[in-house]
């Protein structure tokens, strides 16, 4: 992978990361917490704040993750065509994810996102070689 492809998959792979990490604390604030839980007035909030975190604030990392790795892996031919063109397929459907927070039907594209690009990060890391051959 060319550098900036792989610097764009650092960053969507790490803000994705860093989103389930911050959402996860927050559902275990929720959680744990009998007087946040029982406060009817901060519940709705935090409860908003983990799902925006955790659903389409995961969503559109992954994407970007996707995206830095399928674009410059389909240019240097290190992956197979049909893992890129899934790879970039769930990325068009995981940048459309955001519209949920405005239509809130939409809210079926962040499943369609995550659950698929779990197998997609799978195959990906199974197909991608070892090494690259940097002599041609």
């Amino acid at each position: 992978m060319n550098a900036s492809g792989a610097y764009i998959a650092l960053f969507g792979g790490l803000m994705a990361a860093f989103n389930m990490a911050v959402s996860a604390a927050v559902l275990w604030v929720v959680m744990m917490s009998p007087a946040v839980a029982q406060n009817s007035a901060v519940l709705p909030a935090l409860y908003y704040l983990q799902f925006a975190l955790g659903g389409v604030g995961f969503s559109i990392p992954i994407t970007v993750f996707m995206a830095g790795v399928c674009i410059p892996a389909a240019f240097m031919k290190l992956l197979p065509k049909w893992i890129v063109i899934f790879g970039l397929i769930l990325t068009g459907i995981g940048t459309l994810s955001w519209f949920s927070w405005v239509f809130p039907k939409l809210c079926f594209l962040i499943p369609l996102t995550t659950f698929p690009g779990f197998v997609w990060m799978i195959a990906a890391g199974v197909a991608l070689p070892k090494s690259i051959d940097r002599s041609s």
